[in-house]
């Protein structure tokens, strides 16, 4: 939408009144505006109480865009509430940028109204007594602030919903809804922005195109954003940053890419779909004995005891018969019968038993499928590579 023409009682003198001009300091050029106080992202370090559970996070950021990744009832809701400041930690200190929002040893708690936080949850939550306009302008009025006209264009043009303003909440769609939401948190211009599983209700279409709205502008904007998700193809589109939460407390934290191939833990490998974690009886000098007999090299020397082999099931690779084995491969060569084909749409994932009785997951393009057509039951060669081997301990020393 090129443009947005807004109904001129947005402008009036009742509105401009509402509205009253709280704080001048307004960058007029929001998308090309980069504030200081996102240099230094999110800093968590907190523990709560509950009844019959305690959660602990621990984490420091420094991109603008961090993922939440963890199975539902893990935690991850929580610590977004206590950012947010719906309550508070019983321990611990919070800081976004160069503000401390929260720390028990000096006794500092940034109210929730002073925090100038946007929140954004998974149900739709617009007022459904006001129209569109009112519910975007909502937060400018409580807080009473001044209406920048130049950015509200930006973001009823950038979210797709100028033509929405006179309509009520009810007559939306989901996704219209939640584009809505989104801009009646932007128009603060927040310091931070949290999005606890915000897309996990649209259908796949909708859910792509916000999610990319909403990644082009936190990126354009440099604002530290939160997102709590337990969907994996979700926290790897979303990611700079990934933090794994499992049961109340941070297995392990770092930058998307790196933590997604090389985790430390094996129950972060688990959480980020390594579908093949095999224990290892021996390793010696980059060779691997698993407990089944099997050995494979891997070439990332690790510190310490890593008793598990893990690999992802898309690096496992399918060698044709009529091809030869080059030599580096001939060491992580397995052979075996498939036992399973799943189709999963984009991929099919393949159960192949070994020889020795090892089980491998194996996930193939559909293209690749189609190209060597393989058929449960049929004898199949694939090759575990060495540079996608990761040796991994337990969190909780359990060899």
């Amino acid at each position: 939408m090129a443009g947005v023409t807004l109904p001129e009682s947005v402008f009036d003198n009742r509105l401009a009144t509402a509205y009253h001009v709280a704080n001048t300091s307004v960058c007029h050029n929001p998308v090309s505006c980069n504030i200081s106080i996102h240099a230094v992202m999110i800093q968590v370090d907190t523990q709560k109480n509950f009844d019959s559970s305690r959660i602990c996070h621990s984490f420091k950021a420094e991109q603008n865009r961090i993922v939440l990744f963890g199975a539902s009832g893990a935690g991850k809701s929580v610590l977004l509430k206590m950012i947010a400041g719906f309550f508070n930690p019983d321990q611990g200190r919070i800081v976004a940028g160069s503000r401390v929002l929260f720390d028990t040893a000096d006794g500092t708690d940034i109210p929730i109204h002073h925090r100038n936080i946007g929140y954004l949850p998974q149900e739709y939550t617009l007022f459904p007594n006001l129209n569109v306009l009112d519910n975007i302008l909502y937060g400018l009025k409580v807080r009473k602030r001044e209406l920048d006209r130049d950015w509200f264009q930006t973001l009823v043009s950038r979210l797709e919903i100028g033509d929405l303003v006179t309509r009520d909440p009810g007559s939306l769609s989901g996704g219209q809804q939640q584009r809505v939401a989104l801009a009646r948190i932007l128009i603060i211009r927040p310091d931070i922005l949290l999005l606890d599983e915000p897309f996990s209700a649209l259908d796949s279409t909708i859910r792509e195109s916000l999610r990319d709205m909403v990644i082009d502008l936190v990126d354009e904007l440099n604002i530290p954003t939160l997102l709590v998700t337990h969907d994996l193809d979700e926290a790897f589109v979303f990611a700079k940053e990934l933090v794994l939460v499992q049961q109340g407390e941070v297995l392990e934290s770092g930058s998307r890419d790196e933590l997604y191939q090389h985790p430390q833990y094996v129950e972060s490998a688990q959480l980020l779909g390594f579908a093949n974690i095999f224990p290892v009886a021996v390793t010696d000098d980059g060779i691997a004995t698993l407990k089944s007999g099997d050995s494979f090299h891997y070439n990332r020397r690790v510190e310490g005891n890593r008793p598990f082999l893990c690999i992802r099931p898309e690096h496992i690779m399918i060698r044709r018969e009529d091809r030869p084995v080059i030599k580096p491969e001939k060491a992580n060569l397995v052979s075996g019968h498939v036992r399973h084909i799943y189709h999963h749409g984009r991929y099919l994932k393949i159960t192949l038993e070994a020889d020795s009785g090892l089980i491998l997951q194996i996930a193939i393009p559909v293209h690749v499928y189609e190209r060597l057509e393989p058929k449960e039951g049929m004898m199949l060669r694939v090759f575990l590579k060495e540079s996608a081997i990761v040796m991994c301990e337990s969190r909780y020393n359990e060899g």
